[in-house]
């Protein structure tokens, strides 16, 4: 094989891998170099609402990992709109378990809203994914953004919007 016909080949195969090498750090892991760093999100929506519940005028604590936690999961009727397990490693020996399209990540009452699928949802699905808030027996009443409201659970919760649940025993 002449010199130049190996210079031209030799050349071919640089620039072939420099385009590769191109290729995966600007399109397949844009990351690295800052661009097109946007996060994408698995969520088809997401955002927060907030909520505090008082029982007989003494606030109580709204458990974090409501939704994620099996033991504060209780109803599984929206878990096809949540976030699914995936496994953690190469061998699917770790799997990370999945969430409810409402949980809790704090004990503070801010509800998360993360959904894969658009649509809308009421602070009664949230009371009935954590299931442990009894209200039998019970008089509530509530107010959202500090205006009074009459049916409680079908509340659509809202980016930011702040749910108040005032609730006691009859009297």
């Amino acid at each position: 094989m002449s010199k130049k016909r190996q210079v031209i080949i030799i050349s071919i195969v640089v620039v072939v891998v420099t385009s590769i090498i191109i290729y995966i750090e600007f399109m397949m892991k844009p990351q690295n170099l800052g661009m097109n760093s946007e996060k994408v999100s698995p969520f088809a929506v997401y955002f927060h609402s907030n909520l505090s519940i008082s029982i007989e005028g003494k606030p109580i604590k709204i458990p974090s990992q409501i939704g994620i936690d099996y033991k504060l999961w209780n109803d599984h009727s929206l878990d096809k709109f949540g976030f699914p397990g995936m496994p953690m490693d190469e061998e699917g020996k770790t799997t990370m378990p999945g969430m409810a399209p409402l949980y809790t990540t704090n004990d503070k009452g801010r509800i998360t809203v993360g959904s894969i699928t658009e649509r809308d949802y009421t602070l009664g699905d949230f009371l009935r994914i954590w299931g442990e808030l009894d209200t039998d027996d019970k008089v509530v009443n509530a107010t959202v953004n500090g205006k009074a409201v009459t049916n409680y659970t079908n509340v659509k919760l809202e980016e930011g919007q702040q749910i108040k649940l005032y609730i006691q025993n009859k009297k």
